[in-house]
């Protein structure tokens, strides 16, 4: 988080903590899909941060193109999701029913399923349901027309890289923590706002996202609401290959090269290429060994860009 003390103050209760201690931290936050400028503001006490102010409608901000990468990215995000996937089987003593919350593509439950989980998923809208029910046949329910069955709990519940695009995360943490069986886990995954990579992309840091990512956690900003939501926080982890490095090469583009992530585009096919990308190319072969070398670092430090908490109830 930038220094509270050369940062403009604001009149606003922290979402998390409820404290008084709001600055603005990034004034001009710009939006690269629709060019769009928002504010990012945080707490001083629990070291939380925010987007704002939150669109009325977010369906502009996620054009049909996000995150929709070519078949070779999709194969290696899913080879080291199955890795991730099998860490979280090593948490316990044997398999059991895992739900996660905003499932996506579903290639982290298809994944659970060959470790012998029985595994749910729950997605804000049909559309979104529809990839991972065609594709893998995955039990997913949509929110709203298609509620989770009362009563139901679960000895895993995953909230990957979804917590931060919750406009109002504490009531989803404790709605997580209710549907955990005893003895069961929560995994989270956010972007850390705490990280190397965050300091030096600041505004244009690749993880940041706005306004798709409505909150900016820290280690610190986990602890306060897995307390608030009656849980404790067992672990954290900072090691992400699949998203570390290549925040590295893009938010080094955005920084120095002025690039917006023009890369990023290019990968989802949001936008035709154009001659002068061959310069972005060839930066972005030059900065991936410099990349790795950083995420490694970063992670031996415990300020990696991509955090992933265990929880369970206090």
């Amino acid at each position: 988080m930038e220094d509270a003390a050369s940062a403009r103050k604001v009149s606003v209760l922290c979402p998390v903590c409820e404290a008084g201690e709001v600055s603005v931290l990034y004034a001009e936050a710009r939006d690269y899909i629709t060019k769009d400028v928002f504010e990012v503001v945080g707490c001083a006490r629990c070291r939380i941060s925010w987007t704002q102010p939150v669109p009325a409608n977010l369906d502009p901000y996620y054009p049909r193109s996000y995150r929709r990468y070519n078949a070779v990215i999709i194969a290696i995000l899913k080879f080291l999701y199955r890795r991730r996937v099998s860490r979280w089987n090593r948490l316990f003593a044997q398999p059991g029913t895992a739900l996660e919350l905003g499932c996506g593509d579903g290639f982290m439950l298809n994944a659970l399923r060959s470790l012998g989980w029985s595994v749910f998923g729950t997605e804000r809208t049909e559309d979104m349901a529809a990839f991972a029910r065609q594709h893998f046949g995955l039990t997913v329910f949509v929110e709203g027309s298609q509620p989770l069955p009362a009563g139901e709990t679960y000895d895993l519940v995953i909230m990957f890289q979804v917590l931060e695009h919750l406009a109002d995360p504490m009531p989803q943490l404790r709605r997580a923590a209710s549907l955990l069986t005893p003895g069961g886990k929560l995994i989270v995954g956010v972007p850390n706002f705490a990280s190397w990579q965050a300091k030096f992309g600041k505004d244009g840091w690749f993880h940041l996202d706005v306004p798709r990512h409505l909150f900016h956690w820290s280690p610190a900003a986990m602890r306060e609401a897995a307390e608030r939501a009656g849980m404790k926080v067992d672990s954290i982890s900072f090691a992400s290959i699949e998203h570390d490095p290549y925040g590295w090469v893009q938010s080094i583009l955005n920084r120095v090269f002025g690039n917006r992530n023009r890369l990023t585009r290019l990968l989802m096919r949001a936008e035709p290429w154009r001659f002068s990308d061959i310069f972005t190319l060839f930066v972005a072969a030059l900065l991936t060994p410099i990349a790795f070398g950083l995420s490694l670092t970063s992670w031996l430090f415990g300020r990696g860009a991509i955090m992933q908490a265990v929880l369970s109830k206090r």
